[in-house]
């Protein structure tokens, strides 16, 4: 990607005029020859990074924030089509649709950590991004047709295989222009999207249950599916000519502009990168993440989380434990998605505010445990929606995961792509097993099996993001006595 390749890039370097002290006028063929840009800290640098960071943000998140709608839409509305004629349709057992379910992620997972080094290596993510979408969206719209678990199966796997690309590319995308300090409250606002559609399924849902059942012969979920693929694709024909690229290769800003936005990941992180793109840099971005124990200890801390998390593929099968009808059950799903939504962009503002990572990941799976424990004490209405309330809350910890990660993997750019790509994987393998916990014969109302396995990977997670935390103290320390960690020092950088 050329960011990444700006850092890399052996250009002259003389402490010219700028603050960071490089001088790039050799790069691209002395493109930016002549290009001053102003002291950091001054307040003519102030304003022209504002101006920066406001045209990007009205550009790429409202477009990734849509995209990851969609996203959702297309890889859960299974759970809304469950409260259909969807089982009986396709003659599928308790156990089958839990596979269909979970299949999706077998892809998902074995396509991340490729997808995102194809991405690193060859840039372009306003083509790549949306393109995926769109191959996504053709398959989920053919969902539609699907006639049987073997159909539904191979289906579900092909999304989960396109949707690979989208969720840790667009994080790397983001860490290319945004800093340390500003990165988390845009991940809260993109993964926002997922949030949001989570609400926006059971109204869609609830309409195309409604209106469209057996409109022309066909079946009201199979409706579902193919009106949300169509919207699919046709939002990522939208995205491609729209979605900027990277800081020195985004045409529609001005060079200074260009400039200004390389300077800034070199000065947040503190240092060139060494050059990475020869053959086989991507295996060692690989190798680098693995021999890494802070993305060890991060892939662990998300794979709890996540399997915390897990209820997402089941919400409306819970929600549906209350005792009311297919259109309350479908409304009833919102609520809580809006709740989380709202909280979480504030946790995240807040934490990019602060500067503080590790006490804002505290608290909203705290929340979820609480709503476990009311969850699995009691099945009465009222005690039972308000634990749903609180079961999302642990999506708190989601998007600020993955901006500590950009925070506690700096550099290379190929080891942090590596590393977003590996983590994201171990969020999502908890999605292959957990439907299995809520959806057999005899689960509901209670859950018991699914809440105490939730509350378990609940505890671990914290236990592992405390335990991040104290390793993170402790290089902090390093930098301080002047060590270099990371092949950063304690005069340009500090772990948050």
């Amino acid at each position: 990607m050329e960011t990444p390749k700006v850092l890399d890039e052996k250009a002259s370097v003389h402490g010219v005029e700028h603050q960071a002290g490089l001088d790039l006028s050799t790069f691209r063929n002395g493109e930016f020859d002549g290009i001053v840009i102003p002291p950091r800290g001054s307040a003519e640098r102030k304003r022209l990074e504002n101006r920066l960071k406001w045209k990007i943000d009205l550009t790429i998140l409202p477009i990734v924030f849509c995209m990851y709608i969609l996203n959702y839409l297309d890889r859960n509305n299974i759970a809304a089509a469950k409260l259909g004629t969807f089982m009986e349709d396709l003659g599928l057992t308790a156990t089958q649709y839990s596979t269909c379910v979970s299949i999706l992620f077998v892809g998902y997972i074995s396509m991340q950590i490729p997808s995102n080094l194809i991405l690193e290596k060859v840039g372009h993510p306003s083509i790549y991004l949306p393109t995926a979408m769109a191959f996504w969206g053709v398959v989920s719209a053919c969902t539609g047709a699907v006639q049987g678990f073997g159909g539904m199966v191979v289906v579900r796997l092909l999304i989960g295989f396109l949707e690979a690309a989208f969720y840790p590319g667009v994080l790397f995308y983001l860490s290319c222009w945004y800093t340390r300090q500003e990165i988390a409250a845009r991940t809260a606002i993109f993964v926002g999207g997922s949030w949001i559609s989570g609400a926006f399924s059971g109204f869609i849902a609830y309409g195309v249950m409604k209106n469209l059942e057996g409109a022309h012969g066909i079946a009201a979920w199979r409706w579902l599916f193919i009106i949300e693929g169509a919207a699919t694709i046709g939002f990522a024909l939208l995205a491609i000519p729209i979605l900027p690229d990277l800081p020195g290769t985004t045409r529609w800003l001005s060079k200074e502009e260009r400039l200004l936005g390389i300077i800034r990941m070199i000065e947040d992180v503190g240092a060139r990168d060494e050059d990475l793109h020869a053959f086989g840099a991507a295996f060692v971005g690989v190798k680098l993440a693995a021999k890494d124990p802070k993305v060890v200890n991060l892939f662990i801390m998300m794979f709890c989380f996540s399997a915390t998390a897990g209820i997402n593929t089941v919400f409306p099968t819970i929600v549906n434990s209350l005792g009311y009808d297919r259109e309350k059950t479908l409304l009833l799903t919102a609520p809580p998605w809006v709740l989380c939504t709202i909280t979480s962009v504030l946790n995240s503002l807040h934490s990019d505010y602060t500067g503080e990572r590790y006490k804002h990941m505290l608290w909203g799976p705290t929340l979820a445990l609480i709503g476990f424990v009311i969850g699995i004490s009691s099945t009465a209405k009222a005690p039972r929606y308000v634990a749903m309330m609180l079961l999302l809350q642990v999506y708190n910890s989601w998007a600020l995961g993955f901006a500590w990660l950009t925070n506690t993997i700096p550099r290379p750019p190929v080891k942090r792509a590596a590393a977003s790509a590996c983590v994201n994987v171990g969020g999502n393998i908890p999605n292959i097993f957990v439907p299995y916990f809520f959806s057999y014969t005899g689960a509901t109302p209670h859950f018991y099996v699914g809440f105490a396995i939730c509350i378990c990977f609940a505890l671990f997670g914290l236990l592992a993001a405390t335990t991040l935390k104290i390793q993170l103290s402790r290089l902090n320390k390093k930098l301080e006595n002047g060590e270099k960690v990371d092949g950063l020092s304690g005069e340009s950088f500090k772990f948050l």
